[in-house]
């Protein structure tokens, strides 16, 4: 991730041409952009609160020269929150003259200037996931785990890789909710846990098609230290009447043809519900990677 600036956070010169000139409260301000992903500049408060809390992060550096790590702080927000993936904590600021930045009080007249930094948002959830997501990686690494559940699917399929891959299918659609809604439809956590189970077991990724071993998996690699999930409400739901009459069809693609390339037309069943989770997992970024391999095994000429 790059940073740009010129000048000095003392007396920031005007000829700092970067990122992209717009004009907030009357005057001339300037957003980051992708090849100017970080913004140092001289903003009243007016001004500051134009800016788009929906694409920017914003942090004003105390006037008084307190130190403020801008980048620790909006990573540190940012991989705090979770809003379906990583929730964003923006960094708010009141429509008056007085607001507040973590312990700092920052007040102003209207005409005073405050050195403000602005950074594209989408930037720093990516640097946020990506370091997120390495560390489980490095994690796992250092455990070097034996657990049979490690080996719960099929080659080429990494147990590690694959746990990723839920979790951030998970954090898009509960955040750190135990419901989310999937096809404008409310769905609990241990309900969509069901249903990528069949959704598995459908495509013969599966060493072991049964309920404790994918309970195992999930509890160890995806819920890790969390009560969130458990194979005692997995096993309820399972056995539930309405989960019961569609396990088959869900499960064997004989019996239902579905197409998990394409997202469902919601009619409002469970099925509109499991073809969209499939949908989701079939057009996620390591099932892309899975692909691309089978195709390579393809081509092999032995």
């Amino acid at each position: 991730m790059r940073f740009f600036k010129t000048g000095s956070f003392e007396g920031i010169p005007q000829h700092r041409m970067q990122g992209t000139k717009v004009m907030l409260a009357g005057r001339t301000a300037f957003l980051p952009n992708r090849s100017t992903p970080l913004v140092i500049q001289k903003l009243t408060l007016r001004q500051i609160a134009l800016i788009p809390r929906d694409k920017y992060a914003v942090a004003v550096i105390d006037p008084e020269g307190a130190s403020v790590d801008i980048l620790a702080s909006r990573v540190g927000a940012v991989a705090a929150a979770t809003s379906r993936r990583l929730r964003y904590q923006r960094s708010i600021i009141r429509r008056k003259a007085q607001t507040r930045y973590g312990r700092h009080s920052i007040s102003g007249d209207g005409t005073q200037e405050f050195t403000t930094a602005i950074s594209l948002l989408r930037q720093i959830q990516h640097h946020v996931e990506t370091i997120y997501y390495e560390n489980r990686e490095l994690n796992r690494n250092k455990q070097n785990d034996p657990s049979p559940c490690k080996d719960i699917f099929l080659m080429p399929i990494d147990a590690g890789r694959m746990s990723d891959c839920i979790k951030r299918i998970v954090l898009d659609v509960f955040g750190n909710d135990d419901k989310g809604k999937i096809c404008n439809r409310e769905i609990k956590l241990v309900e969509f846990c069901l249903l990528m189970h069949y959704y598995f077991i459908r495509i013969k990724i599966l060493k072991n098609t049964s309920r404790q071993p994918f309970c195992e998996y999930l509890e160890k690699y995806v819920f890790a230290d969390q009560s969130r999930f458990t194979a005692k409400t997995f096993n309820n739901y399972a056995n539930e009447d309405k989960y019961k009459k569609v396990e088959q069809d869900f499960t064997e693609a004989k019996r239902l043809v579905i197409n998990f390339k394409n997202h469902p037309t919601p009619n409002g069943t469970l099925q509109d519900v499991f073809h969209e989770i499939g949908c989701i997992f079939h057009n996620s970024p390591y099932f892309d990677e899975l692909r691309e391999i089978r195709k390579n095994i393809d081509n092999f000429g032995f």
